[in-house]
């Protein structure tokens, strides 16, 4: 069996004291919203907030619970869709086994902000008015009279 080399030791030293470090500053009043144990995205996010960088906004989803996520100025509807997402599938992973298809809820649902739909992808969050606190209800799809779909044969 080899022994631990100088490097080793340092490297796990150092790992220890950086462990205590970040342990010390989590316990800090002003970081108690960050996680135990926290990712660099997180930590990233949570510093573009206190920069106003980002945005904490609220998704309504009606009779489900709300969800709250982090949007970047310079993001895209279809970024808060993404995010939607993974906020949605990463609660859902721990309660059943059962996958979303998000194509079909895409297609029958929408995000609306100040009684508009927001139908384009690619709009930016900032031209839209969407800002720190904002409240996105996330609702069924109504096409107006004449203007929907036609319905898919099932083969």
């Amino acid at each position: 069996m080899t022994e631990p080399t100088i490097s080793t030791i340092q490297q796990d030293a150092f790992e220890q004291q950086l462990k205590e470090r970040l342990e010390s500053l989590l316990k800090d009043e002003l970081l108690n919203d960050i996680q135990s144990s926290p990712t660099i995205d997180q930590v990233d996010t949570l510093i573009a907030i206190e920069e106003g960088r980002a945005y904490r906004i609220t998704i309504d989803r009606g009779p489900l619970d709300s969800l709250s996520i982090v949007v970047r100025q310079a993001s895209k509807v279809h970024d808060i869709k993404r995010l939607i997402q993974t906020a949605v599938d990463h609660k859902n992973t721990s309660r059943s086994h059962t996958k979303i298809s998000w194509k079909y809820i895409w297609r029958s649902h929408c995000l609306i902000f100040n009684g508009q739909r927001l139908l384009n992808d690619n709009a930016a969050v900032s031209q839209l008015g969407i800002s720190q606190g904002s409240i996105l209800k996330f609702t069924r799809l109504a096409f107006e009279k004449g203007n929907h779909r036609r319905a898919r044969r099932i083969r």
